[in-house]
């Protein structure tokens, strides 16, 4: 893998779709190794981390989802590990993923770049992110996960876990996002 590359392209945000391709493989492979109890792949120092999600889903429902808004790891591989580890076998939502599940699993990653303030939802675009903050909730919609803004806005609420309405900050999450 282009490790220096891969850096080098996430510190001004532009990686290739082969360069995505090759972070989706690398968290199917520890999503796998998560499941089967099996060796998780070498991790390879390649600049520094950025905050990520990693989604795990199959025939449409999702499996797992994990990721955070600040990046907690050195590397960019061992944030894709942790998030990819976790959406696994610690979402809470969902249930530990088993053996039989990894047939046929699609796996997006999506790494954040920036947040920005916004102050409605009315120009929020698909391929932007919303995350909603309402005291110390935190609703998180990744890109592409719906195109409606106003739907888009309840799903933020929802997930926050408080009512819809409620004062609330609202920030547009621009990232990249691959899916394999």
């Amino acid at each position: 893998m282009a490790c220096c590359v891969c850096a080098l392209l996430l510190l001004v945000g532009q990686m290739s779709d082969s360069e995505g391709a090759q972070l989706v493989a690398y968290a199917k492979a520890v999503i796998v190794a998560q499941v089967v109890g099996g060796k998780t792949p070498p991790l390879k120092v390649d600049g520094k981390s950025k905050p990520v999600f990693v989604t795990i889903e199959r025939k449409g429902k999702i499996l797992g989802c994990r990721g955070t808004l600040v990046a907690r790891k050195t590397t960019l591989r061992e944030e894709i590990a942790a998030c990819a580890q976790s959406a696994a076998a610690h979402d809470p939502r969902y249930r530990p993923l088993q053996k039989n599940d990894l047939e046929g699993i699609l796996v997006t990653v999506t790494i954040v770049n920036r947040i920005e303030p916004m102050s409605n939802v009315a120009n929020l675009k698909p391929d932007d992110g919303l995350v909603l903050t309402s005291g110390n909730q935190q609703g998180v919609v990744l890109p592409w996960e719906g195109k409606d803004p106003a739907i888009r806005l309840k799903w933020a609420y929802q997930k926050a876990g408080v009512p819809v309405g409620s004062a609330a900050k609202l920030q547009r999450l621009i990232g990249e996002r691959w899916r394999g």
